[in-house]
């Protein structure tokens, strides 16, 4: 499609070195590849009306890339330029637009042209061109409306990614800030088990010194009993 595209453009006036350029580059869908073109076509240099294009296109390798944008920009052309189309290549491409044309096809005969085709169609190759560029824009149609799921259903995955990435990041901070306030709280319990030992060492030795004076106590009041006793015998 792309040779078939600047053959057209070649013989519609387009000089050498103002090809169409394309230019591709890859992005990861899934577990397979898909390849994003850029085709670019300058413009002829003379007529104003043949100003250049621009599509976008995908495909599974740069070639299938290629050749759905070649075929867009063949698409307009024909849309565009038909009668300048079936001038420069006569007997070729029809002169029309075999997007919008209806072909009938009774029980009798085995295809039957319609009005728009028989008019547009004066011989078997551009029937053929005809029934080719309306079978390739079918297909044109179903593989853009697949690609449009697809990347749809890419844009959704990246979303949920995105909202998948966001909840761990904020589970991550919630972590960390658990884990801060239980290890501030370990900090914080450390720390009364050491003012509690303190408390019960205290608490140790006062009773210690309690007992003590306590014995002392008995024994100076044993003394104070003694002596009582001795005086009440001196004084019998």
């Amino acid at each position: 499609m792309p040779t078939l595209l600047w053959r057209v453009l070649s013989s519609m006036g387009y000089p050498e070195g103002r090809e169409p350029c394309y230019y591709w580059d890859k992005e990861q869908l899934g577990d397979r590849t898909l390849v994003g073109i850029e085709a670019v076509v300058p413009s002829s240099g003379g007529d104003p009306a043949w100003g250049g294009w621009v599509y976008e296109s995908r495909g599974a390798t740069p070639f299938h890339g290629a050749s759905r944008a070649a075929f867009a920009v063949l698409r307009d052309l024909m849309e565009r330029f038909p009668q300048e189309l079936a001038h420069a290549f006569a007997g070729v491409f029809p002169r029309g637009d075999p997007y919008t044309s209806v072909w009938d096809q009774s029980e009798v005969n085995a295809l039957e042209r319609s009005a728009d085709e028989d008019q547009h169609s004066d011989s078997t190759a551009m029937s053929a061109m005809y029934a080719l560029m309306k079978t390739y824009g079918g297909l044109e149609r179903c593989l853009g409306r697949l690609s449009g799921s697809l990347l749809t259903v890419r844009d959704e995955k990246r979303q949920l990614q995105r909202e998948f990435d966001t909840e761990v990041e904020r589970l991550q901070a919630e972590l960390a800030r658990v884990t801060r306030e239980r290890d501030q709280a370990v900090e914080k319990n450390s720390e009364l088990s050491q003012d509690l030992l303190a408390v019960r060492e205290q608490r140790d030795r006062v009773t210690t010194a309690h007992r003590n004076c306590k014995r002392m106590l008995v024994h100076v009041l044993g003394q104070r009993n003694e002596a009582w006793h001795e005086e009440d015998t001196l004084r019998a």
